[in-house]
């Protein structure tokens, strides 16, 4: 009985013991301490983007498309005059489509003939034109503007993230020292770091009243046109492991 006993209490303990593996594992489990920080500036944009369209109607397709021809040939022009390279003026949008009306006395829509929007995306690196491309479209012809944006070119874009991931990096490097020594402990290395970006486009502000009818009656309509400021923010995520 004694020898049976015995037998039990040993498998028991074999079984209900921890293994070496499993020892080693909690040795060698990482302390991390996490920490993030962000870095932001707020710069002048040097990219505006406008797209435009030329909205002709008419009873016969063949006429409104030639009608509509010859306006964008003209808006072109006039916006390449200002400096803006023809590559920078591409189409973007066009549709044919059947044009109807509501009629009061018949109490239906009715079929009036045809209606061509034809689209235009001008990209422009002097964002102090944007209101001489936009009077200058409306006077030859565009009687929608659909958004203006203001941003930064690529390789201003890249120069300044890169700039705020290293401030970034540095600030989180700062937390982490911060509150290691809070914490009486020492960072013994960085264990992993990731980024992330962001920026917000000022809302562009321009005055688009009437444009197109004072265009008609040979004034020349004023465009006003604030861009504001983009800001550019970059995000770090890093985590420390602590010494010890």
């Amino acid at each position: 009985m004694a020898l049976i006993m015995a037998a039990i209490l040993f498998s028991s303990a074999f079984y209900f013991a921890p293994s070496k593996t499993q020892i080693l594992s909690q040795q060698n489990q990482l302390h991390l301490l996490s920490v993030s920080a962000d870095a932001s500036k707020e710069v002048t944009p040097d990219k505006v983007e406008i797209i435009f369209s030329v909205v002709s109607r008419g009873a016969d397709p063949t006429a409104i498309q030639v009608e509509n021809d010859a306006k964008l040939k003209q808006i072109t022009a006039a916006i390449a005059a200002l400096g803006v390279p023809t590559e920078n003026i591409k189409t973007v949008g066009y549709s044919l489509d059947r044009w109807q009306e509501y009629n009061e006395t018949q109490k239906k829509y009715v079929d009036m003939g045809y209606q061509l929007s034809n689209s235009l995306r001008v990209v422009s690196y002097d964002v102090t034109q944007a209101g001489k491309i936009v009077k200058g479209a409306v006077q030859n012809g565009a009687n929608d503007i659909s958004g203006i944006t203001f941003s930064l070119a690529d390789s201003t874009q890249k120069k300044l993230y890169n700039s705020l991931l290293q401030d970034a990096a540095a600030s989180a490097k700062g937390k982490a020292d911060a509150m290691a020594t809070s914490a009486g402990v020492k960072i013994a290395s960085l264990s992993s770091m990731n980024e992330g970006y962001n920026y917000v486009a000022p809302v562009a502000n321009y005055n688009y009243r009437d444009m197109a009818m004072e265009a008609k009656a040979g004034a020349a309509p004023e465009v006003s046109i604030s861009a504001g400021l983009v800001k550019v923010i970059a995000t770090v995520n890093a985590q420390y492991e602590i010494a010890g």
